[in-house]
Protein backbone atom coordinates (compact mmCIF):
# COMPACT_ATOMS: atom_id res chain seq x y z
CA UNK A 1 0.00 0.00 0.00
CA UNK A 2 0.95 3.47 -0.68
CA UNK A 3 0.67 5.13 2.75
CA UNK A 4 1.95 4.27 5.92
CA UNK A 5 -0.40 3.90 9.00
CA UNK A 6 0.73 7.66 10.20
CA UNK A 7 -0.31 8.59 6.60
CA UNK A 8 -3.60 7.51 6.77
CA UNK A 9 -3.91 9.01 10.15
CA UNK A 10 -3.00 12.27 9.36
CA UNK A 11 -5.42 12.55 6.35
CA UNK A 12 -8.13 11.26 8.87
CA UNK A 13 -7.12 14.63 11.10
CA UNK A 14 -9.77 17.61 10.90
CA UNK A 15 -7.78 20.71 9.72
CA UNK A 16 -6.73 23.96 11.41
CA UNK A 17 -6.75 26.07 7.97
CA UNK A 18 -10.32 28.15 9.37
CA UNK A 19 -10.45 28.87 12.75
CA UNK A 20 -13.98 28.44 14.07
CA UNK A 21 -14.54 31.81 15.19
CA UNK A 22 -13.39 33.06 11.62
CA UNK A 23 -16.35 30.87 10.20
CA UNK A 24 -18.72 32.58 12.51
CA UNK A 25 -17.35 36.36 11.69
CA UNK A 26 -17.56 35.13 8.22
CA UNK A 27 -21.15 33.89 8.39
CA UNK A 28 -22.16 36.97 10.75
CA UNK A 29 -20.71 39.70 8.43
CA UNK A 30 -22.79 38.06 5.53
CA UNK A 31 -25.84 37.88 7.57
CA UNK A 32 -25.73 41.37 8.63
CA UNK A 33 -25.32 42.68 5.01
CA UNK A 34 -27.95 40.86 3.92
CA UNK A 35 -30.52 42.20 6.88
CA UNK A 36 -29.22 45.59 6.06
CA UNK A 37 -29.33 46.32 2.19
CA UNK A 38 -32.19 43.34 0.75
CA UNK A 39 -35.13 45.69 0.67
CA UNK A 40 -37.67 43.31 2.59
CA UNK A 41 -40.64 45.86 2.67
CA UNK A 42 -40.47 46.86 -1.30
CA UNK A 43 -39.99 43.36 -1.97
CA UNK A 44 -43.01 42.49 -0.26
CA UNK A 45 -44.86 44.92 -1.83
CA UNK A 46 -43.93 44.50 -5.06
CA UNK A 47 -44.48 40.96 -5.07
CA UNK A 48 -47.44 40.97 -3.11
CA UNK A 49 -46.34 38.85 -0.01
CA UNK A 50 -47.52 38.14 3.11
CA UNK A 51 -43.83 37.64 4.76
CA UNK A 52 -40.36 37.48 3.39
CA UNK A 53 -37.67 35.32 5.64
CA UNK A 54 -34.71 33.51 5.28
CA UNK A 55 -32.29 31.78 7.14
CA UNK A 56 -28.63 31.14 7.01
CA UNK A 57 -26.65 28.81 8.04
CA UNK A 58 -23.72 26.42 7.97
CA UNK A 59 -23.90 23.29 5.34
CA UNK A 60 -21.11 20.58 3.67
CA UNK A 61 -17.99 19.55 4.88
CA UNK A 62 -17.26 21.82 7.97
CA UNK A 63 -21.27 22.01 9.24
CA UNK A 64 -20.53 17.98 9.12
CA UNK A 65 -17.15 18.42 10.61
CA UNK A 66 -15.52 15.87 7.27
CA UNK A 67 -13.93 18.91 5.93
CA UNK A 68 -9.87 18.08 4.78
CA UNK A 69 -7.14 20.49 4.47
CA UNK A 70 -6.56 20.36 0.99
CA UNK A 71 -10.72 21.51 0.57
CA UNK A 72 -11.96 23.50 3.23
CA UNK A 73 -14.08 26.01 1.93
CA UNK A 74 -17.15 27.39 3.69
CA UNK A 75 -20.83 26.37 2.63
CA UNK A 76 -23.45 29.18 3.95
CA UNK A 77 -26.95 28.35 2.81
CA UNK A 78 -29.04 31.59 1.99
CA UNK A 79 -33.03 29.19 2.74
CA UNK A 80 -35.81 31.69 1.78
CA UNK A 81 -38.56 30.11 3.71
CA UNK A 82 -41.98 32.70 2.82
CA UNK A 83 -41.61 30.97 -0.94
CA UNK A 84 -41.07 27.25 -1.70
CA UNK A 85 -40.78 25.22 -4.79
CA UNK A 86 -43.75 21.95 -4.41
CA UNK A 87 -43.51 18.81 -5.72
CA UNK A 88 -46.84 16.67 -5.83
CA UNK A 89 -45.64 13.86 -7.18
CA UNK A 90 -46.71 11.89 -4.13
CA UNK A 91 -49.86 12.93 -3.53
CA UNK A 92 -53.24 11.11 -4.88
CA UNK A 93 -55.18 12.34 -7.35
CA UNK A 94 -57.48 14.26 -5.01
CA UNK A 95 -55.39 15.34 -2.77
CA UNK A 96 -53.01 16.68 -5.86
CA UNK A 97 -56.90 18.96 -7.61
CA UNK A 98 -56.98 20.17 -3.55
CA UNK A 99 -53.60 21.65 -3.79
CA UNK A 100 -53.82 23.09 -7.21
CA UNK A 101 -56.85 24.57 -6.46
CA UNK A 102 -56.10 26.13 -3.53
CA UNK A 103 -52.42 27.54 -4.81
CA UNK A 104 -51.73 31.03 -5.00
CA UNK A 105 -48.21 30.82 -7.01
CA UNK A 106 -45.03 33.42 -5.91
CA UNK A 107 -44.63 36.39 -8.67
CA UNK A 108 -41.14 36.23 -6.70
CA UNK A 109 -38.69 33.63 -8.65
CA UNK A 110 -35.84 32.18 -7.90
CA UNK A 111 -33.80 34.44 -10.11
CA UNK A 112 -35.16 37.38 -8.08
CA UNK A 113 -33.87 36.09 -4.96
CA UNK A 114 -30.57 35.34 -6.08
CA UNK A 115 -29.85 38.45 -7.69
CA UNK A 116 -31.16 40.05 -4.70
CA UNK A 117 -28.34 38.03 -2.42
CA UNK A 118 -26.03 39.22 -4.69
CA UNK A 119 -26.90 43.16 -4.92
CA UNK A 120 -26.77 42.98 -1.43
CA UNK A 121 -23.50 41.39 -0.77
CA UNK A 122 -22.09 43.68 -3.47
CA UNK A 123 -23.25 46.75 -1.34
CA UNK A 124 -20.94 46.01 1.42
CA UNK A 125 -17.93 43.67 0.29
CA UNK A 126 -18.17 45.23 -3.73
CA UNK A 127 -16.98 43.58 -6.25
CA UNK A 128 -13.64 42.49 -5.59
CA UNK A 129 -15.01 39.99 -3.54
CA UNK A 130 -18.06 38.88 -3.99
CA UNK A 131 -18.22 36.90 -7.51
CA UNK A 132 -21.20 35.14 -9.09
CA UNK A 133 -21.12 31.62 -9.77
CA UNK A 134 -23.35 29.00 -11.58
CA UNK A 135 -24.34 27.36 -8.74
CA UNK A 136 -23.88 29.85 -5.67
CA UNK A 137 -21.89 33.48 -5.10
CA UNK A 138 -18.26 32.92 -4.08
CA UNK A 139 -16.94 34.93 -1.12
CA UNK A 140 -13.55 35.72 -1.82
CA UNK A 141 -11.10 35.45 1.54
CA UNK A 142 -10.36 38.95 2.92
CA UNK A 143 -10.01 41.04 5.86
CA UNK A 144 -9.98 37.90 8.38
CA UNK A 145 -12.84 36.33 6.63
CA UNK A 146 -12.75 33.25 5.38
CA UNK A 147 -13.28 32.00 1.43
CA UNK A 148 -17.18 30.72 1.22
CA UNK A 149 -19.87 29.34 -1.26
CA UNK A 150 -23.14 31.19 -0.71
CA UNK A 151 -25.93 29.28 -1.64
CA UNK A 152 -29.34 31.08 -2.07
CA UNK A 153 -32.51 28.21 -2.45
CA UNK A 154 -35.81 28.18 -1.48
CA UNK A 155 -37.05 25.85 0.59
CA UNK A 156 -38.70 22.71 -1.23
CA UNK A 157 -41.56 21.43 -0.26
CA UNK A 158 -42.15 16.95 -1.66
CA UNK A 159 -45.90 16.59 -0.37
CA UNK A 160 -47.25 13.19 0.56
CA UNK A 161 -50.82 14.12 1.53
CA UNK A 162 -52.29 17.51 1.42
CA UNK A 163 -55.88 18.45 2.24
CA UNK A 164 -54.88 21.92 3.17
CA UNK A 165 -52.24 24.62 3.96
CA UNK A 166 -53.18 23.36 7.87
CA UNK A 167 -53.29 19.81 7.13
CA UNK A 168 -51.24 18.76 4.70
CA UNK A 169 -47.41 16.95 5.36
CA UNK A 170 -44.56 17.29 2.87
CA UNK A 171 -40.72 16.54 3.13
CA UNK A 172 -38.66 19.26 3.32
CA UNK A 173 -35.06 20.37 1.46
CA UNK A 174 -33.53 22.67 -0.20
CA UNK A 175 -33.77 23.77 -4.07
CA UNK A 176 -32.04 26.22 -6.17
CA UNK A 177 -32.14 26.74 -10.17
CA UNK A 178 -28.22 26.97 -11.24
CA UNK A 179 -27.52 29.90 -13.78
CA UNK A 180 -27.33 27.31 -16.69
CA UNK A 181 -31.29 26.07 -16.12
CA UNK A 182 -29.93 23.21 -13.88
CA UNK A 183 -32.65 22.06 -11.25
CA UNK A 184 -30.78 20.84 -7.63
CA UNK A 185 -32.91 18.99 -4.70
CA UNK A 186 -31.14 19.02 -1.54
CA UNK A 187 -31.89 17.96 2.13
CA UNK A 188 -29.06 19.67 4.05
CA UNK A 189 -31.02 19.44 7.75
CA UNK A 190 -31.70 15.27 7.14
CA UNK A 191 -28.30 15.04 6.08
CA UNK A 192 -26.32 16.62 8.93
CA UNK A 193 -28.51 14.67 11.76
CA UNK A 194 -28.09 11.25 9.86
CA UNK A 195 -24.14 11.82 9.52
CA UNK A 196 -24.35 12.77 13.31
CA UNK A 197 -25.86 9.48 14.13
CA UNK A 198 -23.22 7.20 12.19
CA UNK A 199 -20.44 9.23 14.00
CA UNK A 200 -21.99 8.54 17.15
CA UNK A 201 -22.68 4.77 17.19
CA UNK A 202 -18.92 4.60 15.18
CA UNK A 203 -17.34 6.43 18.30
CA UNK A 204 -16.22 8.91 15.78
CA UNK A 205 -14.26 6.81 13.54
CA UNK A 206 -17.06 6.91 10.58
CA UNK A 207 -15.95 10.75 10.22
CA UNK A 208 -12.28 9.62 10.09
CA UNK A 209 -12.77 7.26 7.80
CA UNK A 210 -14.51 9.76 6.08
CA UNK A 211 -11.75 12.48 6.13
CA UNK A 212 -9.22 9.45 4.93
CA UNK A 213 -10.98 9.05 1.97
CA UNK A 214 -11.79 12.49 1.13
CA UNK A 215 -8.13 13.11 1.10
CA UNK A 216 -6.99 10.37 -0.43
CA UNK A 217 -9.28 11.69 -3.44
CA UNK A 218 -7.24 14.73 -3.77
CA UNK A 219 -3.96 12.64 -3.85
CA UNK A 220 -5.67 10.89 -6.83
CA UNK A 221 -6.67 14.11 -8.32
CA UNK A 222 -3.16 15.69 -7.93
CA UNK A 223 -1.32 12.27 -9.08
CA UNK A 224 -3.68 12.11 -12.43
CA UNK A 225 -5.21 9.08 -11.23
CA UNK A 226 -8.57 10.51 -11.43
CA UNK A 227 -10.22 13.40 -12.72
CA UNK A 228 -10.88 16.52 -11.16
CA UNK A 229 -14.76 15.90 -11.14
CA UNK A 230 -14.99 12.09 -10.37
CA UNK A 231 -15.34 11.66 -6.73
CA UNK A 232 -17.05 15.45 -5.12
CA UNK A 233 -16.26 15.03 -1.39
CA UNK A 234 -20.32 15.18 -0.62
CA UNK A 235 -20.68 11.64 -2.30
CA UNK A 236 -17.88 10.24 -0.84
CA UNK A 237 -19.56 10.86 2.83
CA UNK A 238 -22.98 9.25 1.25
CA UNK A 239 -20.92 6.07 -0.10
CA UNK A 240 -19.54 5.56 3.06
CA UNK A 241 -22.47 6.30 5.23
CA UNK A 242 -24.25 2.62 3.36
CA UNK A 243 -21.32 0.82 4.79
CA UNK A 244 -21.97 -1.22 7.97
CA UNK A 245 -20.57 0.06 11.11
CA UNK A 246 -18.18 -2.58 11.78
CA UNK A 247 -16.34 -1.86 9.12
CA UNK A 248 -14.94 1.60 10.54
CA UNK A 249 -13.05 -0.47 13.27
CA UNK A 250 -9.51 -1.32 13.91
CA UNK A 251 -6.18 0.29 12.45
CA UNK A 252 -6.46 2.97 9.76
CA UNK A 253 -5.06 0.83 7.15
CA UNK A 254 -7.58 -1.89 7.99
CA UNK A 255 -10.02 0.33 8.12
CA UNK A 256 -9.03 1.25 4.19
CA UNK A 257 -9.09 -2.16 3.63
CA UNK A 258 -12.44 -3.21 4.71
CA UNK A 259 -14.19 -0.13 3.44
CA UNK A 260 -12.14 -0.72 -0.19
CA UNK A 261 -13.07 -4.91 0.20
CA UNK A 262 -16.71 -4.11 0.46
CA UNK A 263 -17.19 -1.77 -1.53
CA UNK A 264 -15.39 -3.25 -4.35
CA UNK A 265 -17.51 -6.72 -3.65
CA UNK A 266 -20.84 -4.65 -3.75
CA UNK A 267 -19.79 -2.61 -6.91
CA UNK A 268 -19.25 -5.92 -8.35
CA UNK A 269 -22.79 -7.64 -7.35
CA UNK A 270 -24.75 -4.62 -8.15
CA UNK A 271 -25.65 -3.67 -4.52
CA UNK A 272 -24.09 -0.95 -4.71
CA UNK A 273 -27.17 0.79 -6.70
CA UNK A 274 -29.59 0.03 -3.49
CA UNK A 275 -27.06 2.66 -2.19
CA UNK A 276 -29.06 5.69 -0.74
CA UNK A 277 -27.64 9.10 0.32
CA UNK A 278 -27.53 9.75 3.67
CA UNK A 279 -30.30 12.08 3.58
CA UNK A 280 -32.49 8.68 3.14
CA UNK A 281 -34.35 10.47 0.16
CA UNK A 282 -32.45 10.38 -2.45
CA UNK A 283 -30.76 7.35 -5.00
CA UNK A 284 -26.40 7.75 -4.07
CA UNK A 285 -26.29 6.44 -8.01
CA UNK A 286 -28.83 8.34 -10.86
CA UNK A 287 -29.20 11.12 -13.25
CA UNK A 288 -29.37 13.76 -10.71
CA UNK A 289 -26.50 12.35 -8.57
CA UNK A 290 -23.50 10.11 -8.81
CA UNK A 291 -22.98 7.84 -12.18
CA UNK A 292 -21.57 4.65 -12.05
CA UNK A 293 -18.83 4.98 -14.43
CA UNK A 294 -17.78 8.00 -11.97
CA UNK A 295 -17.86 5.34 -9.06
CA UNK A 296 -15.99 3.03 -10.58
CA UNK A 297 -13.05 4.86 -11.08
CA UNK A 298 -12.51 6.33 -7.85
CA UNK A 299 -12.61 2.61 -7.20
CA UNK A 300 -10.18 1.69 -9.41
CA UNK A 301 -7.84 4.73 -7.83
CA UNK A 302 -8.45 3.16 -4.46
CA UNK A 303 -7.44 -0.02 -6.12
CA UNK A 304 -4.11 1.26 -7.18
CA UNK A 305 -3.46 2.89 -4.07
CA UNK A 306 -4.08 -0.66 -2.12
CA UNK A 307 -1.92 -2.37 -4.39
CA UNK A 308 1.21 0.14 -5.09
CA UNK A 309 3.77 1.18 -2.79
CA UNK A 310 4.53 4.41 -4.48
CA UNK A 311 2.99 6.91 -7.64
Amino acid sequence: MIYSEKQLESFSTPPFKYETAQIIKTKDAIQKALDENIPNATIKESFDLSSFKYDIYLQGSYKNITNISKSSDVDIVIELTSVYFPDTTLLTEGHRKVYESSRNTSKYKFANFKNDVQSALVKTFGNAVIHRGDKCIIFNENQGFCKADILPCFTSKKFTMFESYSLSRANEGIEFITDSGTTVINYPHQHFKNLAAKSDTTSGTFKQTVRMYKTIKEELIEKGKIGEGVAKSYYIENLLYNLNDNLFSGTYRERFSQVLEKLIEDFNTGVVKNYNCANGFQKLLSSATWNEESLKQFLIGLIFIRDNNEF
